[in-house]
């Protein structure tokens, strides 16, 4: 069978007025079905911002099995350094593959747990030679060499599929530059947490003491290992300061704790201050909880049972379902007033003004209403990635959201991911400025394909003009025409049908 056609993303460039590039590197390529078997395209766009961020398959699974890699633009920086050493990423790793394993997600109570984690590619497993002929016992971990009294800089990529990982480095801190292509005011930390998508530039100093040896562990640890224990090696990577030396650093036998059981938290918002500031003006939306939207789990035929037949998440009253074969923008550029979507689709419709101002309350944890009885809130940290946009947290807390708070509206941190709290909120805005279909999604990939998503479709009225004036159109009914035929004459008859949500 053939393989599977491909979206990509590139998180998160934002280049405002260009509708053709905009659609092409969002996560749907709105009005662009994807890239076919046997076909290929070629991305150009002109940097406008800078830092580390990553590109990635946005076909259902498929970067889960591999289809990922890092983006380095350098640029200023709001701190000094001697030597950049570039991106890493940090990647949950399965043996199985990821279209294999979906039914796990759909048909059990939780989504399917990676085997280790890898840095840059690399990692180490305890595997069995005698059950697996694949065990060669070569592997090894990412390895940094430092110079004692210089300076680093680090790109940090969390490009996994299920865990928000804390990242920590024995005997280091190490200050923070960047969020998401944000460039931001310095601060120091000695951990982080980094969630599925998100990305941050860090320098580290080489200044540790070097009394006990000069080989230091990079750990990337499950966010909430205090409560679900991944059985996954924290060791992930190491920095050496001799670069003749082979052998592991020591382990921590301190009994120190406060890595482990550090959390979910992102970093407070007041910490992420964006160099270049922005004023957040007042909301033009609704803003009653019925507005909220609500993370949840649907199960069906019995919500009460975690084994019934089949689990789908939902970012408001339904899960999402998008079909290949009739593109939003498609519909859209038919008819903008009456586009037709089925309730599947999940629009929000934002037909504001340029420069409005639009609110959104995320919550993880809420009183169920008639809505929805048909959810249960498992409890999960959820990295909540919007297209399109970056936006500005306004508020982010434990517990329910309360009305009451009041908003930071005086530069607040801004970012295109933001990590939901276990039992949690997150309170943000964005501006209008963006005609297209936005996808807002959770990048955790098991919670995406299984639904966790909805779209935002922005100033539906000026989508067609972008269009005509980039030369889409033609290109736009070619691919469709050409998905629908690829559809009809290789998935069906191979019964390869789409079972996850299109995302």
């Amino acid at each position: 069978m053939e393989p599977p056609s491909t979206g990509t993303e590139f998180v998160n460039f934002k280049p405002i007025g260009s509708m053709e590039f905009l659609a092409s590197l969002n996560a749907r390529q709105r009005y662009l079905p994807p890239v076919q078997p046997g076909d290929a395209q070629v991305y150009e766009f002109r940097a406008m911002q800078y830092g580390t961020a990553w590109y990635h398959s946005h076909y259902s699974l498929q970067y889960t099995n591999g289809v990922l890699g890092p983006i380095h633009i350098k640029g200023p920086s709001s701190a000094n350094y001697d030597t950049d050493l570039g991106p890493l990423l940090f990647t949950d790793w399965y043996h199985d593959d990821a279209f294999g394993m979906f039914h796990e997600e759909l048909f059990t109570p939780h989504a399917p747990l990676p085997v280790s984690t890898l840095l840059n590619g690399k990692g180490i497993f305890d595997c069995n030679a005698t059950e697996d002929p694949r065990c060669t016992g070569k592997s090894e971990r990412h390895e940094i060499m430092v110079q004692q009294g210089k300076r680093y800089k680090l790109g940090l990529v969390n490009t996994g599929s299920l865990l928000t990982y804390k990242i920590w480095i024995d005997g280091h801190n190490f200050t923070v530059i960047q969020n998401d292509l944000v460039p931001i005011q310095p601060f120091e930390t000695d951990i982080l947490v980094l969630g599925i998508a998100q990305r941050y530039e860090i320098i580290i100093e080489a200044n540790a003491s070097l009394a006990k040896g000069s080989n230091f562990w990079i750990h990337a640890l499950y966010c909430d290992e205090e409560n679900f224990p991944s059985f996954i090696d924290s060791r992930v990577g190491i920095v050496r300061y001799d670069p003749s030396s082979t052998i592991d650093p020591p382990n921590d036998i301190s009994g120190d704790r406060r890595h482990v059981n550090h959390g979910c938290r992102d970093p407070d918002p007041t910490d992420l201050v964006p160099i270049v500031p922005r004023q957040v003006g007042q909301h033009v939306n609704g803003l009653s909880p019925a507005d909220y939207l609500k993370i949840g789990l649907q199960s069906w035929p019995n919500i009460s049972d975690p084994y019934s037949r089949i689990h789908k998440w939902a970012l408001s009253n339904r899960t999402q379902y998008i079909d290949w074969r009739d593109p939003s923008v498609k519909r859209l550029v038919a008819d903008a007033e009456n586009p037709g979507f089925d309730s599947r689709s999940q629009p929000i419709y934002l037909d504001y003004d340029t420069s409005d101002w639009v609110y959104f309350v995320i919550e993880n944890n809420y009183t169920m209403d008639s809505v929805d009885y048909l959810k249960t809130i498992p409890r999960s940290v959820h990295p909540i990635h919007l297209h399109g946009h970056d936006f500005v947290i306004l508020a982010q807390g434990d517990g329910k959201f309360d009305s009451s708070i009041v908003p930071n509206l005086n530069n607040p941190a801004r970012r295109d991911v933001v990590n939901c709290p276990i039992g949690g909120y997150v309170w943000i805005a964005f501006q209008i400025n963006n005609p297209g279909a936005w996808l807002m999604h959770c990048h955790i990939a098991w919670h995406a394909s299984a639904g966790l998503s909805l779209q935002f479709i922005e100033q539906r009225h000026k989508i067609k003009g972008m269009m005509e004036d980039a030369n889409a159109l033609d290109e736009m009914d070619e691919r469709c025409h050409d998905w629908i035929e690829h559809y009809s004459t290789h998935n069906i008859p191979n019964k390869a049908l789409q079972d996850d949500s299109g995302i």
